[in-house]
């Protein structure tokens, strides 16, 4: 039954009264709405008033998906509440994408009810759409499941998602760098010449080269997104056990560092520990001395804040130019570091270690990544120190 009948008292002239009351659950909003029985009696004429109501599911069959999504991804709603509840936590940035694709939804869809949409519909729809990329079709249809998600909590039952055909991802893949340009690219001689370039016409604001270089090769020989490269500080260093702690990065847009690894939440780092090679332990602990780092200071800097990302995505662009890489018809950045590292450790070590040392998602990850299990991470580390010492040969 859609309608439900109770009895509470009520104080009418001084006196305690009962009076008959019912509620149903609102098919668009999902609260549950309260109402009077008017002058019903007893019991029997309550059931009997609300039997002349008009049935709820009847309305629930002309919700449009215009009405399911009013109040998604709206901060502070209790779409993103109960999502919350669910532990799905979604940062600012991902909820403002979510909700911009569903206006595009609405907009398109909004005036037709779920069980209308069907497949042709949609994937015709994105075809057609010269403008976006195969992945931000994709992400389309991930919202569109949110969509199919949210329908119980406004009334439409007995309704799952359609399986949507996937479409190609058409971002050009990185390329990987060889032996021998990586042997060029990490000569302190080039880097040496590259820091004279770099402030030939400012030579007062010259701080070296030491920082950026250091960087990029913890990025190489770690296999460390720029983010995580940029957040490290010295407690990260683990030198008595050759390890090295990821666990957190800065994000691009973001002035903060997170406490977290990307795909990792506040409640879900996915922390991970990856080898340090023999040689970039020796080089870090020189660095780290001369500069008198404290074990929650950052390591790589310029003017005591963290280095920025358009500053070193500067440099390792000017640096392939002074080593002579050739990059035509190449997507060679300093991410293609984090590609050559996981390419060239798949080499010697198990897919599945590698897995871990890349902090990669999958459905065979298991969920131990916290600072709670830093040992097990350690020990499980241990067998790629090897593979990480060859990385250059």
């Amino acid at each position: 039954m859609d309608y439900h009948i109770f009895r509470k008292p009520k104080i009418v002239k001084g006196k305690t009264v009962h009076r008959w009351y019912y509620y149903y659950i609102d098919p668009v909003t999902g609260k549950k709405v309260q109402k009077s029985c008017g002058k019903c009696k007893n019991q029997a004429e309550a059931y009997a008033f609300i039997s002349n109501l008009p049935p709820l599911f009847e309305s629930s069959k002309k919700i449009k998906i215009a009405d399911i999504a009013k109040w998604m991804f709206i901060p502070g709603g209790d779409h993103l509440n109960r999502l919350e509840k669910l532990g799905r936590v979604l940062d600012i940035k991902t909820i403002k994408n979510k909700r911009h694709i569903l206006e595009i939804i609405v907009e398109t869809f909004g005036n037709l009810e779920l069980k209308d949409l069907k497949i042709p519909m949609v994937i015709e729809f994105l075809s057609d759409d010269e403008d976006h990329s195969g992945s931000w079709k994709n992400n389309f249809l991930t919202v569109l499941n949110d969509l199919y998600e949210e329908a119980p909590f406004c009334g439409v039952e007995n309704i799952s998602a359609p399986k949507f055909p996937k479409f190609r991802r058409n971002t050009i893949k990185k390329d990987i760098f060889t032996t021998e340009e990586l042997n060029r690219l990490f000569s302190e001689e080039l880097w040496s010449k590259l820091n004279s370039l770099m402030y030939e016409k400012c030579p007062q604001y010259n701080e070296g080269y030491k920082d950026i270089y250091l960087m990029f090769l913890c990025c190489s020989m770690c296999g460390l997104r720029i983010g995580e490269a940029i957040a490290l500080r010295k407690k990260q260093f683990m030198f008595d056990q050759n390890m090295l702690l990821v666990d957190g990065f800065f994000k691009h847009d973001s002035k903060e560092r997170t406490n977290f690894n990307k795909c990792g939440s506040a409640d879900n780092q996915k922390i991970r520990v990856v080898p340090l090679p023999e040689n970039l332990v020796g080089a870090m602990k020189e660095y780290i001395a001369s500069r008198e780092i404290g074990p929650e200071d950052y390591v790589f800097t310029r003017y005591n804040l963290p280095l920025r990302k358009h500053l070193v995505e500067k440099w390792f662009g000017r640096a392939m130019e002074l080593a002579g890489i050739e990059t035509e018809g190449r997507k060679l950045t300093p991410h293609s570091l984090r590609f050559t590292y996981i390419t060239r450790m798949r080499r010697n070590c198990d897919g599945e270690i590698v897995q871990k040392l890349a902090g990669h998602n999958s459905m065979e990850m298991t969920e131990y990544y916290t600072r709670a299990a830093i040992p097990e991470m350690v020990e499980a580390a241990k067998p790629a120190i090897d593979a990480a010492n060859k990385l250059f040969a």
